[in-house]
């Protein structure tokens, strides 16, 4: 957990990226919106230019996210901008690689065409002719590319001036490292991507067998999101956004129209009705709206530091806000899988159960998407959800929508607070937590130095009588990641455990008083 802590540190920065890209995103979103402009049309010209200015570098940010991994892996092991320099080389290769050499026939959302590389097949004939183009890997690719960076980066830095490389310097020794690391292992990738988007295929062939089934649904919506945290939700969702597998429908006029987000589309244009249309988006309205909030809201109740948490409120409402407003999940479930991966996998059920209790209930609500890179997709959202309230055939679809939102919002807020107050550290009960505690007084000056423990999210305070008595290298050996002397005391960034240990250490301190 320790190393997945630090990894957390290392994808910090990226992550707030990703929270600015998803904030563009929802200003040029709320701007253009139709369900919006019902209330209040925008019109002001220069509004609409920075309207859509916004939502176009919104996009472009979520797009390039896993470059801002990458480079933010790479600077990281150096402080240094060379490490980035190797980085990208190294990456460009890696998707040169995948492009050449990527077997069997696959769909088009398995390519990218975001770094602007391809080539004509015909030019080497022992290959299928056309246009390639590199394989989408995403987050994958990204860390792949990233580690073998460090890796190289070091490696360069322990070679011998008596080496192969001994005339050049260690910068350079360094690229062609990485050259050639990234390039066996863009060959290893286009070798084993068949077999994994077979795997994937069968799910996507099993799931839109029976639409109906909620444990199909269920597995949807759990692929779904794994994917779209990999920055490959394509893979997924093409197929039944703009697919057959997400259903077909015949118009009037004869014209054939596939996938759910197509269909609604044009249902709604057209004013008719279609069962099930929208399958695939409707959990979205419950996600954004309601469960979201709900563990932001377990997140602001979990700090003890009550100072903290005021501090902290004015910028989780704003959270809830956008969420809700134009929201995607992302940021928040990049926060959870580097800081607590278990109460990530308890979101991911409460997701796939509302995606099974909808389906089971005949729930359905779309969105209209236009694009077709849905990375930058913003299904869900409060405005398209609370515009169909007006339409008598979609009443009863807002209200079921709302129910089951709080269902979910109520467990999600629960799980959150239990999580970081009893699930977050020593979950198997062995005795570490006391075993911790008793590190911890013991490093501080004793049970007697400590007047109280409180917590930030991830940072244990403690008010201390004596700041002398503290032990600073006893500390840093109980596996404190950074400390931080403070007017009453010290604070220690201990990560999601942070609540829970602050907790721990008040009953200890309980138990002194009994005594």
């Amino acid at each position: 957990m320790k190393k997945w802590n630090i990894l957390y540190e290392n994808c910090q920065l990226p992550i707030r990226i990703a929270c600015v890209g998803f904030v563009l995103m929802a200003f040029g979103f709320l701007i253009q919106n139709d369900s919006v402009n019902i209330f209040y049309t925008f019109s002001n010209t220069y509004l609409l230019i920075i309207a859509e200015l916004s939502l176009k570098a919104g996009e472009t940010i979520i797009k390039l996210l896993p470059l801002f991994f990458l480079s933010n892996l790479c600077a990281k092991k150096a402080n240094s901008g060379v490490p980035i320099a190797i980085g990208l080389i190294g990456y460009l290769v890696f998707h040169c690689v995948t492009m050449i050499f990527s077997t069997g026939t696959f769909p088009a959302q398995c390519f990218t065409t975001m770094l602007g590389i391809s080539y004509d097949a015909t030019s080497l004939p022992t290959l299928s002719t056309g246009i390639r183009y590199p394989l989408d890997t995403g987050l994958i690719g990204a860390f792949i590319v990233g580690l073998a960076t460090r890796y190289s980066y070091i490696r360069s830095r322990n070679r011998s001036s008596y080496s192969l490389f001994g005339l050049i310097n260690k910068d350079t020794v360094a690229a062609i490292y990485n050259i050639v690391i990234c390039g066996i292992l863009g060959f290893a990738v286009a070798c084993i991507y068949p077999a994994l988007y077979a795997f994937l295929s069968a799910a996507i062939t099993r799931i839109a067998a029976n639409l109906n089934d909620p444990g199909n649904m269920a597995m949807y919506g759990i692929l779904d999101r794994v994917l779209s945290m990999l920055c490959l939700p394509n893979l997924i969702r093409t197929p039944f956004w703009f697919g057959s597998q997400g259903g077909t429908y015949q118009s009037i006029a004869g014209q054939n129209i596939v996938g759910d987000v197509n269909i609604w589309s044009y249902i709604t244009e057209a004013a008719g009705t279609y069962a099930g249309c929208g399958r695939f988006i409707t959990p979205y309205y419950a996600i954004n709206i309601f469960i979201l909030p709900a563990i932001y809201l377990g997140l602001l109740f979990s700090i003890t530091d009550r100072a903290e948490r005021n501090r902290k409120i004015l910028f989780l409402l704003a959270a809830i806000a956008v969420t809700a407003a134009a929201g995607n999940p992302l940021p928040l479930e990049y926060l959870l899988l580097f800081t607590s991966p278990l109460l990530l996998l308890i979101y991911l059920l409460v997701v796939a159960a509302v995606f099974a209790v909808m389906t089971m209930r005949g729930v359905y609500l779309g969105f209209s998407f236009s694009g077709a890179d849905t990375r930058v997709a913003l299904p869900g959202s409060f405005p398209d959800y609370i515009i169909n309230i007006r339409n008598p055939q979609l009443y009863d679809t807002v209200v079921s929508i709302f129910v089951i939102g709080i269902i979910a919002a109520v467990v999600m807020f629960a799980a959150t607070i239990l999580y970081y107050r009893y699930m977050s550290y020593d979950l198997a009960k062995s005795g570490k937590t006391d075993n911790f505690v008793e590190s911890l007084f013991s490093a501080i000056g004793g049970k007697e130095n400590v007047v109280n423990a409180t917590s930030s999210l991830f940072r244990l305070n403690l008010r201390l009588k004596d700041l002398e008595a503290v032990n600073f290298d006893k500390i840093s050996e109980i596996g404190a990641r950074r400390l931080t002397e403070t007017r009453e005391g010290i604070s220690l960034d201990l990560g999601s455990s942070s609540t829970y240990l602050s907790l721990a250490v008040n009953r200890k301190l309980k138990e002194l008083i009994r005594e």
